[in-house]
């Protein structure tokens, strides 16, 4: 490979119109639905971890907190934390896609 083609895949005229392109199309409700899901969901699994790990970690157990009510039942705790974890992310993905697509049509 030769420094000239090197050069010719980095160059930024290329990729900005694809990369404009991809900024104009709206979000997807579904696809921001799950990736918000999926987002929520591991930060409370890595949260529960860490307050296994460390229980005086006091960010861990106010995130768990957030989703979950009792906090004495671990089986508990986890099926409140990923259910709720996940309506929120699709409370969310409902409000903030519209208005994102809004925005971006101007």
């Amino acid at each position: 490979m030769t420094a000239e083609t090197i050069m010719a895949t980095l160059r930024t005229d290329r990729t900005s119109s694809s990369l404009r392109a991809g900024f104009r199309s709206p979000l997807n409700l579904v696809a921001t639905g799950w990736a918000m899901t999926s987002a929520l969901v591991g930060i409370f699994v890595i949260c529960e971890v860490l307050a296994g790990i460390w229980p005086t970690a006091l960010l861990s157990h106010g995130w768990i907190s957030l989703f979950a009510t009792e906090p004495d039942n671990i089986a508990k705790t986890s099926v409140e934390g990923v259910f709720g974890s996940a309506v929120a992310a699709w409370i969310a993905a409902l409000l903030f896609v519209p208005v994102y697509n809004r925005m971006a049509e101007r």
